[in-house]
């Protein structure tokens, strides 16, 4: 892959320099202002990768291609096993505190609570790279255009809305709202929404991150409004559960009149989109070239390179996408 430090080119030019500047500031303009200045530091060999949604069904794709990217770039890298669990994910970071890692490269469950910490690696010469947010300690963040691909998202979904069913469509939203990446993708599917369908019905808006809270949530909303057309996900993962929801209501998974959408899907979604069913949209960057960066920031901070964060462009995939398959392949179909 080649590597683009610092990426900040959205996959719709006019539409992302608006919605950015309404968004909040990325520590790809100011990273680690206002933070304890770090010690000397020199070059990444050993890199300790914290990312604690080891629950989801991505994870063992990341985990491949993290080690994949580390020997070929000839550094060690070791895991966290957080579980999801704020707790725990502070006890294993302040674990390897004193251990032989140059850098961590940490997904905060919490990022008000790992500030302490990560001011911590810095004051002991090590690099701390924040992935899927800011902090105010931290050397480079990785992200991916979290507001951008929301917005794109709702925008599709409102679309198709008010083309197959009309403007009092109803609409369930899953939110996620305990993080920066979270409450910068719903807001951006929201809006989506309500700027190109006013009229929509949002009949429901509950948090949801895994499979099992798609389904649960979206079970709920369905007794409620049992012809709800549309469900959009601010985790793709949720997205899975609301699909399995509606099939367990009775839902045909060809009905015309159905869309359900998702960022960042897993396997079974885009299998079910590539089947012609009613997974219908996702936002979506290659995989490998979002998690590559997972080694290939600290080396470039090891190797002095002075802003090393990116913020990598996504767009809006189908089923007429041409890269479809190979997302599929790439996720392990």
């Amino acid at each position: 892959m080649k590597r683009r430090l610092r990426r900040t080119a959205m996959a719709s030019v006019v539409i992302a320099g608006l919605a950015l500047s309404a968004c909040s500031t990325t520590a790809a303009d100011d990273a680690g202002s206002g933070a304890t200045a770090p010690a000397e530091r020199g070059p990444v060999k050993k890199i300790l990768f914290d990312y604690p949604f080891t629950a989801l069904p991505v994870y063992g794709a990341i985990v491949n291609i993290v080690e994949a990217r580390a020997a070929e770039k000839g550094v060690e890298v070791s895991f966290t096993n957080d579980e999801m669990d704020l707790q725990k994910q502070v006890s294993q970071l302040t674990s390897n505190l004193g251990s032989d890692v140059d850098a961590v490269v940490s997904f905060p469950v919490d990022p008000a609570s790992l500030e302490s910490v990560a001011q911590q690696y810095r004051a002991a010469g090590k690099y701390w790279v924040t992935y899927g947010g800011d902090m105010t300690n931290q050397d480079a963040t990785l992200q991916f255009s979290f507001y951008q691909s929301g917005y794109d998202l709702g925008k599709d979904a409102a679309e198709w809305a008010l083309k197959n069913v009309g403007p009092n469509a109803e609409v369930i939203v899953l939110s996620e709202t305990e993080r920066q990446i979270g409450q910068e993708r719903t807001q951006g599917l929201l809006d989506g929404l309500k700027e190109t369908g006013p009229d929509l019905q949002i009949v429901g808006e509950q948090q949801a991150v895994t499979p099992d809270d798609g389904l649960s949530v979206t079970t709920t909303l369905l007794a409620q409004h049992p012809n709800v057309n549309v469900v959009v996900s601010a985790v793709g993962d949720a997205a899975q559960g609301a699909y399995q929801a509606l099939v367990a209501a009775g839902r045909a998974e060809n009905d015309s009149k159905t869309y359900v959408g998702g960022l960042d899907p897993n396997l079974f979604l885009l299998q079910k989109m590539r089947d012609g069913n009613f997974f219908r949209a996702a936002t979506y960057f290659s995989l490998k070239d979002l998690v590559d960066n997972v080694i290939d920031i600290p080396v470039a901070l090891g190797e002095g390179t002075a802003d090393a964060s990116v913020d990598l462009p996504v767009k809006v995939v189908t089923v007429t996408d041409p890269d479809l398959s190979s997302y599929i392949t790439e996720l392990g179909g």
